[in-house]
């Protein structure tokens, strides 16, 4: 177990970087506090479950296999909580456990062997990064590939989807979707290629609009002059908003050829201003595009018009330090990094642009009231590292007003959170009416929690309940009214 710098006794977040091979299946019982009646549905989650295979480990982070854990509230006089995990049963996750060998290259970890190993290899999908439930499909998502199908009830994959033949092989489908509230479309998008020039593959945002029955009804594709680093976007009732960053791509024949992983080359430039890039939701075509300082967003909260302004409430970076920490993931000497959370304005009529800081708090992971998307909300809820002496991870979340007006919640020194998900109680009316959802890691009995706060008062915790395990750090999770118990 790793420890804090110069202490035997708080540990560091590293151990929920340790495998969970097993999958589980089971009811939460006993529970710290009371289950309420008017939660009711299913919370899921993906990230990676295990950072090794066999004796080696991966070479970064994003690289982990896919696992999804399921956690389903009966709700109704007698509320229950059910746990689920299972692994994405990738190509890669099936080989690779068969053989307890790295047999596939991924965003920053190469086949042993040498060169010649991952000649034309492309990195894997590993299935890891978010989930969604729509249009009667759960799926596991990663930007490497497209999206993997699962069953909702028991996380069986089904395999690949390509919507009914719409996704070809290399269209990459993203992990930040977004579902238009009045619509009920699912918006989605990959950076990838399109066709190639006498100056090599050209580069484009490949964008999808997915009605509710799951059929793709619109996709275009926007020319850019290089590879983004384009991780997640946000949509108003009419556009779709990209931030083009700071983070680059050098040349990438390196890793065409096997040469090196796409880690190797991504870094962040200072010179390269972001772009704002804003598309019509309708046509998915180009509206326009502004350009501002230099910098980086990796997630974004929501966004809204304003009349002749677009509102942009995102997490920014001004550099990609963090890089490091994921390439290395157990070494206790380093840190996961957040950001600073900032509101931008785009003024659709001119070229202006300008940014205001909303909190100075470092946080990531920001998540609002998904009804609220695209339309002006009144708060959102973010993860945050508070320098306690044991911030090697996030260590708590905030509730954060529109004006900037902050509630946080700081987990005890050797426990680490991850992303604060709101869930709307059943009936509810009003936006914080409900509940925010944090998978917390005990460091010190290496077992993991969910734990449960009122949305409109996040002093008061409502719930814990404790798994017989720990579940590895997650990246993402969906919420879905709809109850899945096998």
């Amino acid at each position: 177990m790793a420890t804090i710098a110069g202490s035997n006794e708080i540990p560091t977040c590293h151990g929920a970087l340790d495998n969970l091979d097993a999958e589980h299946d089971y009811w939460l019982e006993p529970i710290d506090g009371e289950l309420p009646a008017d939660l009711v549905g299913t919370f899921y989650r993906n990230g990676p479950g295990r950072q090794r295979i066999g004796d080696s480990k991966y070479g970064h982070w994003f690289d982990g296999d896919g696992m999804l854990s399921a956690f389903s509230f009966t709700g109704g006089d007698r509320p229950r909580l059910h746990f689920r995990n299972r692994y994405v049963r990738t190509p890669k996750y099936v080989e690779e456990t068969a053989s307890e060998s790295i047999r596939y290259r991924g965003f920053g970890t190469q086949i042993p062997g040498g060169f010649l190993k991952n000649l034309f290899q492309m990195p894997a999908n590993p299935a890891n990064t978010n989930t969604m439930y729509h249009g009667g499909k759960l799926l596991a998502l990663n930007e490497g590939g497209r999206p993997y199908a699962l069953t909702p009830e028991n996380l069986e994959t089904l395999g690949e989807d390509d919507y009914d033949g719409t996704l070809g092989r290399g269209d990459v489908f993203s992990a930040h979707g977004k579902v238009h509230p009045d619509s009920g479309d699912y918006i989605n998008f990959g950076a990838g290629m399109d066709g190639m020039s006498w100056r090599g593959p050209r580069p484009c945002l490949k964008l999808y609009r997915i009605d509710p029955n799951g059929r793709v009804k619109t996709r275009n594709s926007v020319a850019l002059d290089n590879f983004p680093f384009c991780h997640d976007f946000a949509i108003t009732e009419n556009y779709a908003v990209f931030f083009l960053g700071s983070i680059v791509f050098g040349n990438m024949l390196p890793m065409l050829v096997g040469a090196k992983t796409i880690a190797d080359q991504i870094s962040f430039d200072g010179s390269i201003p972001m772009q704002a890039i804003i598309i019509d939701l309708n046509t998915l075509t180009e509206v326009k595009r502004f350009e501002t300082d230099p910098g980086a967003i990796i997630h974004f909260a929501n966004a809204f018009e304003d009349g002749d302004e677009i509102v942009v409430d995102a997490m920014f970076a001004d550099n990609f330090e963090a890089n490091a920490t994921l390439l290395d993931v157990f070494n206790p000497e380093l840190r996961f990094n957040g950001g600073a959370y900032r509101r931008y304005r785009l003024d659709m009529r001119g070229s202006r642009i300008h940014h205001e800081t909303v909190s100075d708090i470092e946080s990531e992971f920001p998540t609002i009231n998904t009804a609220w998307t695209g339309k002006r909300h009144g708060q959102c809820f973010t993860a945050c590292a508070f320098d306690n002496g044991a911030n090697s991870f996030f260590n708590g979340f905030q509730r954060v007003d529109f004006d900037g007006a902050a509630d946080v919640v700081e987990l005890p020194r050797g426990h680490y959170g991850s992303e604060p998900l709101f869930v709307p109680a059943q009936g509810a009316t009003r936006e914080d009416d409900g509940y925010i959802l944090e998978v917390v890691y005990d460091g010190f009995a290496h077992r993991s929690e969910l734990q449960a706060f009122r949305a409109d008062n996040v002093q008061e915790q409502v719930f814990r309940a404790r798994l017989d395990h720990h579940l590895p750090h997650q990246f993402h999770g969906f919420f879905t009214p709809d109850v899945f118990v096998a």
